[in-house]
């Protein structure tokens, strides 16, 4: 068992008052879990509690989850058995990160069993769309550079000299726009060490699970050494992804960087076949177990 955050204790003291609940397991799902984390890091702690069973049959007072912070140092994520089973047996990808989370400071029989029974059984599909669809909001949000008309992007910016943004049109826009033409703002970005390395990390996990319909390693630098031995990605890419979490580990993950990854190294596929990958899935009645398990404990 990890060593638990201080604030961890209190936290959870809180919660069981407040909801007249149990909590079972802790466990950490942040940049700690990740491998990301730097001295000044918070926590991310993730729970499974038990309500009273008379709050599960009365009005109102059934709670499916709990979000709060503690101090500057933890915010923490509950989850009721029955709500977390619910998005479990969906193979939603927050739950499936606190089941293979490596750090770990409470911890109970039933969720341990039915670890070892489901943590594989996940759809593929599911979990490659969450990775591509938070790698690309990540990527064109805080790492492309775009050029708004009016707040609305126009152009993507693949080039620029002192007079004009050169790149590809959004929609019908020009693919050179001048600087001094008042219409036109070049957008905000954040290409951060931190968010370059989230971004990338998204990327890899989408490929892996799509190629292997396994879970990846959730601490990223023993995933990055996996790839690395299976000849999975490119030397390149790895490199500079192993850069990125020396630097965020040493505290520089709001640094910039510029643009690290291309637009290539980065794309992956809106679509992949159903057929292959929509498979498998986790059983509604293992899951149930699991929620009448945690009753008897």
């Amino acid at each position: 068992m990890t060593t638990a955050p201080p604030s961890l204790a209190a936290a959870i003291d809180e919660l069981e008052a407040t909801h007249d609940c149990t909590v079972l397991a802790a466990r950490d799902v942040g940049s700690r879990a990740w491998g990301l984390a730097s001295e000044d890091s918070d926590y991310d702690v993730a729970v499974l509690f038990r309500q009273s069973p008379v709050r599960y049959a009365t009005l109102g007072e059934y709670v499916p989850s709990v979000e709060t912070e503690h101090g500057p140092d933890l915010e923490l994520t509950g989850w009721n058995v029955r709500r977390f089973g619910e998005l479990l047996a969906d193979s939603n990808p927050s739950t499936l990160e606190f089941l293979h989370s490596p750090l770990r400071y409470r911890e109970c029989d039933a969720l341990a069993r039915l670890e070892a029974d489901v943590a594989g059984d996940f759809r593929p599909i599911r979990l490659y769309h969450h990775y591509r669809s938070l790698a690309e909001h990540q990527y064109r949000k805080y790492i492309e550079r775009r050029v708004l008309r009016d707040g609305e992007p126009a152009l993507v910016v693949t080039d620029e000299t002192d007079t004009h943004w050169v790149g590809e049109p959004v929609g019908d826009g020009p693919s050179k726009v001048p600087k001094a033409d008042d219409r036109y703002a070049e957008g905000t970005c954040d290409q951060t060490v931190k968010r370059t390395l989230y971004v990338i990390r998204a990327v890899l996990y989408a490929r892996y699970v799509r190629d292997t319909h396994a879970f990846p390693a959730l601490d990223f630098p023993s995933f990055l050494d996996e790839c690395e031995a299976d000849g999975r990605e490119d030397p390149s890419v790895l490199a500079r992804a192993r850069d990125l979490v020396a630097r965020k580990r040493a505290g520089e993950g709001d640094v910039v960087v510029g643009q690290v990854f291309t637009p290539d190294e980065v794309a992956l596929p809106e679509e992949i076949p159903p057929a292959e990958h929509a498979v498998r899935g986790i059983a509604t009645a293992r899951v149930n177990r699991f929620v009448e398990e945690t009753f008897e404990l």
